[in-house]
């Protein structure tokens, strides 16, 4: 039986008085207007002993042309499976519009269709199937945007329906999906993000991250909602998408490139410098598990290795000229909401904008909070030598922004290896508004075009490690960019190894030779590129730390950081409750992003930024004003909701379950200032989510009831 069938061929019904059977049918979401009139619930149907689908859905009155998806005793059936006697049916509507080949028009009446003015969406989905290079455009309707909105929500849905249950993510069945919100390209700040997702080779679960810039936006101005990449292309490729036109285009000279080298060549073979470009570096080539994708060079999708799917698609890179502006329900509207950002800035953002993250690191560590030699010291001395504030005294030489923001929190750093070469690009290229720094050792340059360390960075490649070298964690940020590789699983991977050399457990046998020790800022760098080219000890690491421990053994799994396979983030849930939740119950492992709450949640799904200071009134405002939609504050909580509750479906389907719902051992240990987790404190918290999600108590499965509210019927026969 094919999973995820839609079924739009006529058959005739057939006959047969010689017996007869009694199945039971229910109706789920959109064909539920097929029910009797004031019926309700699952309906009897008596059909004739040879009858098929094909014939159950003639009696109902169902057009032989319909989109509808089927099953039979759970499983997923087609048109043509036979039906017995006492078959329980389920007929849903997966509100999915016929598919067209690209360039040619569609018309949807599911969920809506063409029916209405569109605002923020445009609803048209782009399916690339990398393996033929061929194009379809689905068109899903207006109540598939209303119920997904984009995000989590989309990726889950895609990925339940084309994904089987336990494909290898590095294989030909897994997709990657990239899906902007509806509110992604309107022109307001902190509408400038799009996520990506697949399953993930790094957890082989739901996998997720999200990324900011312009490139979302672009793909948006384009006339696309989303991406859906399927198949594996026979040699390498990138996508060039020019507005409504899509072109696969030889990626041969690029395979192997860093990220600014692709660049530059991709911009100069299509000839326009505002195309827009995603793309993957030799990390993802290389298939490290934690490689990222990598837009406008310094914008990463970092999070659970969506670069290795990307490069087992052998899909370098994909580029984006869009000039149609999204249509916007209430333009005055959304402007006074943009005009409030730019207006309360110092009250709002001064600190992002002033600093971007991590200008409370010395508080952190004053706290006893900080990560500090694999999470064991909570602080460190050092810490004033790598936080946003030296960053800004000593390498930065501007602030950039994302699309439409007045924020602009992303720093930029310059540094040359000589003084000389210093004092001439300040003098040449910031015409002496800026100070360029140097490497006093004269080792490092770094490339203002790989933008500059965030919070993760400074502290996951540098005190984590126990580095104070400011100018070498700047590096080590760079090649992250340019390598397209992330940095927080890469300096948990790293901190892992160097407890484990520190304990024995390593040994320079296992590593050929190479010392893997804290305090040492050359020998990071070094390891930094071994890891995107799985050179040596390299390859192992490439794993991420997990596997890694697995595959060593010796006692190492003591020293992991991981949730689901996933390293966790630069905030330690000891010092910080408010993370608990968020590393326990995201459904992509060690998130710190608190992906779990209904805000997070929300925003992720319509593509708003998370560090934005929008109160939730004045999320809901936004999201009106683009769409045009009559959404409530109740709405906006059932679509985190759905979000979470779709990604769960997948995590169990792929064999998850609340045992994965945990922090590791390292987390049970106290710190000099704070108590350790004990299991009964994370059972609690688990429990609570798993309640108010609507899943069950024990076993964090989504209910029937649940399933019900979220409308998710269609989905949920996707996650057995």
């Amino acid at each position: 039986m094919r999973r995820g069938a839609v079924y739009s061929s006529a058959m005739s019904g057939r006959t047969d008085s010689a017996r007869a059977i009694t199945v039971t049918v229910t109706f789920f979401a959109d064909l539920r207007r097929f029910l009797p009139r004031g019926a309700d619930g699952p309906q009897r149907y008596t059909l004739s002993g040879n009858a098929t689908i094909a014939d159950l859905l003639a009696v109902v009155g169902i057009k032989p042309d319909a989109d509808v998806t089927a099953a039979v005793d759970g499983d997923l059936a087609d048109r043509e499976t036979a039906l017995h006697d006492g078959a329980d049916v389920m007929l849903l509507s997966p509100m999915e519009g016929g598919a067209a080949a690209a360039g040619e028009a569609t018309l949807s009446t599911e969920g809506g269709g063409d029916a209405m003015e569109r605002f923020g969406y445009w609803n048209k989905i782009l399916h690339v199937n990398l393996t033929d290079r061929s194009t379809r455009i689905e068109e899903p309707g207006d109540a598939f945007f209303r119920r997904y909105a984009g995000g989590r929500g989309l990726i889950a849905h895609y990925l339940l329906k084309y994904v089987p249950k336990g494909a290898d993510p590095l294989g030909p069945d897994n997709i990657l999906v990239i899906a902007p919100g509806v509110i992604t390209g309107a022109p307001v700040p902190g509408a400038g993000r799009h996520s990506v997702g697949a399953k993930s080779p790094l957890t082989g679960g739901f996998g997720e991250s999200e990324s900011g810039g312009y490139w979302g936006a672009e793909l948006k101005r384009a006339g696309w909602d989303a991406i859906v990449f399927h198949g594996v292309s026979p040699t390498p490729v990138y996508l060039w998408i020019n507005e409504g036109q899509v072109e696969f285009r030889d990626a041969s000279r690029l395979w192997g490139k860093i990220t600014g080298e692709v660049e530059e060549l991709i911009l100069a073979e299509l000839g326009d410098k505002l195309i827009r470009i995603a793309q993957i570096g030799p990390a993802g080539e290389n298939l490290v598990r934690y490689a990222c994708i990598a837009n406008e060079l310094n914008e990463v999708a970092g999070r659970t290795g969506m670069g290795a799917v990307m490069g087992s698609k052998r899909l370098k890179a994909i580029a984006v000229r869009g000039k149609t502006p999204v249509k916007i329900a209430d333009q005055r509207g959304l402007l006074a909401m943009a005009k409030w950002v730019s207006g309360t800035m110092d009250e709002k953002h001064r600190a992002f904008h002033e600093f971007g993250t991590g200008a409370a690191m010395q508080g952190k560590s004053l706290e006893g909070g900080m990560p500090v030699l694999n999470y064991r010291l909570g602080a460190a001395d050092t810490i004033g030598k790598v936080d946003a504030i030296a960053v800004r005294d000593e390498v930065r030489v501007r602030m950039g922004a994302c699309y439409a923001c007045s924020v602009r929190c992303k720093k930029v750093v310059h540094i040359e290896e000589r003084e000389e070469a210093a004092r001439a690009a300040a003098e040449n290229i910031y015409k002496g508004r800026a100070k360029v720094a140097f490497d006093p050792l004269g080792r490092y340059s770094v490339d203002p075009r790989y933008g500059g360390p965030e919070y993760e960075s400074l502290a996951a490649l540098g005190v984590n490690l126990g580095l104070d070298d400011l100018i070498a964690i700047c590096k080590s940020n760079e090649m992250c960019n340019y390598l397209a590789m992330d940095t927080v699983s890469l300096g948990c991977t790293l901190a892992w190894a160097m407890e484990c050399f520190e304990k024995g457990i390593l040994t320079l046998e296992d590593t050929g030779g190479v010392p893997l020790r804290f305090h040492d800022a050359d020998g990071v760098i070094k390891l930094v590129e071994m890891i995107a080219y799985r050179r040596g000890i390299g390859d192992l690491l490439a794993e991420g730390s997990q596997r890694a421990a697995q595959r060593l053994g010796r006692g190492s799994e003591a020293f992991l950081t991981t949730v689901k396979g996933m390293e966790m983030a630069m905030h330690d849930p000891r010092h910080m409750p408010v993370m608990r939740a968020s590393y326990l119950l995201a459904p992509t492992g060690g998130d710190h992003m608190r992906q779990t709450s209904n805000r997070n949640g929300l925003r992720n799904q319509i593509g708003l930024c998370h560090f934005l200071a929008y109160e939730d009134d004045q999320s809901l405002q936004i999201l009106k004003t683009v769409t045009g939609w009559d959404i409530t504050p109740e709405e906006m909580v059932t679509t985190a909701h759905r979000g979470l509750t779709l990604a769960r479906l997948f995590n169990l389907r792929e064999g998850m379950s609340r045992a994965d719902d945990r922090l590791p051992a390292r987390f049970s240990d106290p710190l000099p200032k704070h108590a350790g987790l004990t299991r009964e404190q994370q059972d609690k918290i688990v429990t609570d989510y798993y309640v108010e999600q609507g899943w069950d108590a024990n076993t964090g499965v989504p209910t029937a009831e649940t399933i019900r509210a979220l409308e998710l019927e269609a989905d949920a026969v996707h996650a057995r």
